[in-house]
C-alpha cells in the first residue's frame, strides 16, 4: 500500500468512527404534550404504590409553573407520584445506547422559586440494557442528597456528568431517578422538578485515537 492509500485507508476509519459516535449522539427537548417520548420510558417503583400523577409526562409548562429551558416543553414529576406519606421512586429512562468511557450526559434541572418540600434527582446508569428499575446501580450524580430546602436549583440550572470504568463498550441505558424519601401529598419531602435539554455526547469509539495520531505521523512524514 502506498503512502496515498494509507492515508485514506486511516481517512476512512476515522470518518467511520466519527460517524459512529455521531449517531449515538443525541439531545431531547421534550416538546410533546403529555407521553415521554417514544424511545424514553417512566418506571414508578415507589412503595406505597402509584398516585395521581404516577409517570414522568412531558408539559408545555407556564409562567406560573415555569417555562421550559428551551423548546416547548420539559418532562416533569412531582409529589403526586405516590399516595399519602412515602418513599417515592420513579425513573425515565433513556434509550438502549452502547455506551463508552468518555461519553457525556448533560440536562437542565430545577424546581420552583421558594422550596418548602425539598426534592431529589439521580443520574444513573446501567450496563446490561434493562429497562428494569433494579437494574440502575451505577450513580454518576445526585442533586439534593439530604434533602434540604437549597440544594435543588430554583432556576434552571445544567449538570454534566460523565461515563467512566468500563471495560469495554457495553449496551446500557441512563436514568433520572427521582427519588425523594417521606414524600407524597401527605408527606413532609417532595414538591415537583423539571428536566429539559438532555444531551448524551457520545465518545469516539476505542482505538479511533489512536488511528487519528497514525494518521497525524503519516501525514506530517516529509519526502527525503
Amino acid at each position: 500500500m502506498n503512502r496515498h492509500s494509507s492515508i485514506a485507508s486511516i481517512a476512512l476509519a476515522l470518518a467511520l468512527a466519527s460517524a459512529s459516535a455521531n449517531a449515538q449522539s443525541f439531545t431531547e427537548h421534550f416538546d410533546g404534550a403529555s407521553l415521554l417520548p417514544a424511545a424514553w420510558s417512566s418506571i414508578n417503583n415507589s412503595p406505597a404504590g402509584p398516585g395521581s400523577n404516577p409517570d414522568w409526562a412531558q408539559t408545555a409548562g407556564s409562567i406560573s409553573n415555569w417555562l421550559p429551558q428551551a423548546g416547548a416543553g420539559y418532562a416533569t414529576v412531582g409529589y403526586n407520584a405516590t399516595v399519602g406519606a412515602g418513599d417515592i421512586s420513579v425513573y425515565m429512562v433513556s434509550p438502549l445506547l452502547t455506551l463508552n468511557n468518555g461519553d457525556t450526559i448533560s440536562f437542565w434541572t430545577r424546581t420552583w422559586d421558594t422550596v418548602f418540600y425539598p426534592d431529589r434527582l439521580v443520574l444513573a446508569y446501567n450496563t446490561d440494557g434493562s429497562s428494569a428499575a433494579a437494574s440502575f446501580t451505577n450513580t454518576l450524580l445526585t442533586i439534593n442528597p439530604n434533602l434540604d430546602t437549597t440544594s435543588y436549583p430554583t432556576t434552571w440550572t445544567q449538570y454534566t456528568a460523565i461515563i467512566t470504568g468500563l471495560g469495554a463498550p457495553t449496551n446500557g441505558r441512563f436514568a433520572f431517578w427521582y427519588n425523594p424519601t417521606n414524600g407524597g401529598p401527605s408527606g413532609s419531602n417532595s414538591d415537583r422538578i423539571g428536566v429539559d435539554e438532555v444531551e448524551y455526547n457520545a465518545a469516539p469509539a476505542p482505538g479511533s485515537m489512536a488511528l487519528l495520531a497514525l494518521g497525524g505521523l503519516i501525514c506530517g512524514r516529509r519526502k527525503r
